[in-house]
């Protein structure tokens, strides 16, 4: 009987233990996760981030500019947009310069000139 109670307790233990150090280690890796026990059992449960998610769904102008912006291209204005590709202007190395993106997830880049 004893016995028994022990090896329970223990396994109550070991269970709390990495209930508490699931969390812990989750949200290091910028991965939030929390752990939830209740009557319909264990259930891990994610949390989305409030990080950038620009790049989630289609290209945008907005999303165009702040790229070509992160390439170093000043004074980036939109030139043209339409279905398929959205064309950003600017200067880099004081020359003009133009980029092209398509209009889909990342906004991956198509012609650079």
């Amino acid at each position: 009987m004893f016995q028994k109670f022990a090896k329970t307790l223990c396994l109550v233990a070991a269970l709390g233990a990495a209930g508490a150090a699931a969390p812990t280690a989750a949200s290091a890796g910028d991965l939030r996760a929390t752990i939830s026990i209740g009557s319909g059992g264990v259930e891990l449960v994610r949390h989305r981030g409030h990080g950038r998610h620009w790049n989630r769904g289609t290209c945008t102008p907005r999303h165009a500019l702040r790229k070509a912006r992160h390439f170093g291209i000043h004074r980036a204005h939109i030139r043209g947009v339409n279905r398929h590709s959205i064309t950003v202007a600017g200067r880099k190395h004081r020359s003009h310069t133009l980029v092209r993106f398509a209009r889909v997830r990342g906004c991956p880049v198509i012609a650079y000139r």
